[in-house]
């Protein structure tokens, strides 16, 4: 029972069950909204207590924010799994951060996406970030 428990929620993840928000719903629920560029991976063992799998973990360089604290870098977990985002060093992505047990991630069910391919996402982002008079 608790195994195909667990099984579920790996698969959901991976089919995007819950669908793919709009970049207004992804944009007020997550923590953070950033351009940033990927400047370094590295590995990361599967976590001590087991909740992560291995994975990457990606440093990126935030060039402009549009939700979220300000700060200069961030540190992004990519478990191994099939619902992974992978990202390539080098590339500027148009990214919508959300914090999981810990550790910030990115949904690939959701907006987040390289930045030369986000222009639709990137324009409505630019009008949810404008202050409001």
């Amino acid at each position: 029972m608790f195994w195909a428990v667990g099984l579920w929620g790996l698969t959901a993840q991976a089919v995007c069950v819950n669908g793919h928000p709009s970049v207004t719903s992804e944009y007020l629920h997550s923590q953070t909204v950033v351009v940033a560029s990927v400047v370094a991976e590295k590995s990361i063992p599967e976590a001590p207590d087991g909740y992560f799998l291995e994975g990457t973990e990606y440093t990126v360089r935030v060039e402009k924010k549009f939700r979220g604290p300000a700060l200069a870098t961030l540190e992004l977990f990519n478990e191994n799994t099939s619902g992974r985002f992978d990202m390539t060093v080098g590339t500027k992505y148009l990214l919508f951060v959300y914090q999981d047990h810990g550790r910030l991630r990115i949904d690939n069910c959701g907006n987040s996406g390289e930045l030369s391919k986000s222009a639709s996402a990137f324009r409505q982002v630019e009008k949810l970030g404008r202050p409001k008079n």
